[in-house]
């Protein structure tokens, strides 16, 4: 079910994107500055960041003290709970959004997955997502971001779909699945303290 999730992120990707089912570039109405992401995906019922929390501290509780801190420092500030801290910056937020670029991307990432964008403007997006993977696992969603105010914005996706293996063989994680994901994202401060604005590639 991995790749499951890693196509149903796919969605969750476009959150942040405001796109648009043609090339214009959309102004941001979000404030400059930290923010904390809240992540909930459920699949068939299973609360994933829940899950991999789980996992975690199991094996966190394996490591020597001095292993654990490492480990720690790595994990740095995203993962904790199902929240994550971003930076955006002012330059991002006065460069607003090129929509063909980021359509782009988000296909490029997610191979074999295309979107089909409803609706788009700086107050929100409402999209469609149909993915056929490498390994056959064949998805259909739909989202919706919704900017709250210059200090919140919400993100909500809703797909189906069926994993098997390669041209059809059986995986022992084949079968339907049934997943969510809801993000609430709320404006910290100005300040982003230690968190490095994502890099643009």
């Amino acid at each position: 079910m991995n790749h499951a999730i890693k196509t149903f992120a796919l969605g969750a990707s476009l959150a942040t994107a405001c796109l648009a089912s043609h090339a214009e570039v959309i102004p941001l109405k979000l404030a400059p500055g930290l923010w904390e992401e809240t992540h909930v995906t459920m699949i068939n019922g299973q609360n994933v960041e829940e899950a991999l929390r789980k996992g975690r501290e199991k094996m966190m509780a394996r490591l020597t003290p001095e292993q654990r801190k490492q480990m720690q420092e790595q994990m740095g500030q995203g993962g904790n709970g199902g929240a994550t801290q971003t930076c955006l910056t002012p330059a991002q937020v006065a460069k607003g959004v090129d929509t063909e670029e980021i359509k782009r991307k988000m296909e490029q990432s997610s191979q074999g997955c295309k979107l089909d964008i409803i609706s788009a403007n700086s107050s929100g997006a409402k999209f469609k997502a149909a993915c056929m993977g490498p390994q056959g696992t064949n998805y259909n969603g739909s989202g919706e971001y919704v900017v709250a105010n210059s200090k919140e914005w919400r993100f909500k996706m809703v797909g189906d779909g069926k994993v098997t293996g390669p041209n059809g063989a059986p995986v022992p994680q084949a079968g339907d699945f049934h997943a969510t994901q809801e993000v609430i994202a709320r404006w910290k401060g100005s300040d982003c303290g230690k968190v490095a604005p994502q890099q643009e590639s």
